[in-house]
C-alpha cells in the first residue's frame, strides 16, 4: 500500500501546480491580448480530473471524506458498526461499477478513435484516469473494510 500512497501523493504534487501554471499562463496570455492558448483550458480540465480521482483515493485512505458525525454520535455503537459496513459496501459497489464502466468507455474510445478538440489527443487517454481512479478507490475501500487500522488514520467512524 505504500506504493499507492506515493502514487497518490505524487499525482497531486504534480497536477495541482501544473494545473495552476497552465491556467495562469492561459489567462495572462488572453489578458495581455497576445492571442490565446487554445489548449490551456482543456489541459487544466484533464489535470483536474486526474487530481480529483487521486484526491478521492487519498480521502479514503485518510478517512477524511465528509461524514455526518453529529448524527453518528447519536447512534448506538452496534448500529454504527452496521451502518459503517453498509456504507462501505455501497461505496465499494459504486467504485466497482465506476471502474467497470470506465473500462468499457476506454475500450469503446479506442475503437472509434475520437480526439479531444483542442489538444488533439485520443479520448481514450482522457478516460484512463477515470478507470485508474476507480481502481485506486476500490483498493482503498477494500483496505478500509478488511484492514481498517491501516486505512483509517482517524478514530472517528464516518458515514
Amino acid at each position: 500500500m505504500k506504493i499507492l500512497n506515493k502514487i497518490e501523493e505524487y499525482i497531486l504534487l504534480i497536477t495541482f501546480p501544473l494545473m495552476t501554471i497552465i491556467t495562469v499562463a492561459g489567462t495572462t496570455v488572453r489578458y495581455l491580448e497576445l492571442g490565446s492558448l487554445t489548449w490551456s483550458e482543456e489541459a487544466a480540465r484533464y489535470l483536474m480530473i486526474i487530481a480529483a480521482f487521486a484526491g478521492i483515493s487519498l480521502g479514503f485512505r485518510e478517512n477524511s471524506h465528509l461524514g455526518l458525525s453529529f448524527f453518528v454520535g447519536k447512534i448506538p455503537v452496534q448500529a454504527r458498526k452496521v451502518l459503517e459496513i453498509a456504507r462501505n459496501l455501497l461505496v465499494l459497489l459504486f467504485c466497482v461499477m465506476l471502474t467497470f464502466f470506465a473500462f468499457q468507455i476506454v475500450q469503446q474510445q479506442m475503437q472509434v478513435t475520437q480526439y479531444s478538440p483542442a489538444m488533439r489527443i485520443p479520448m481514450w487517454i482522457v478516460y484512463i484516469p477515470v478507470f485508474l481512479g476507480g481502481i485506486m478507490m476500490t483498493v482503498r475501500v477494500l483496505q478500509s473494510i478488511f484492514w481498517p487500522a491501516e486505512a483509517d488514520s482517524s478514530q472517528e467512524v464516518m458515514l
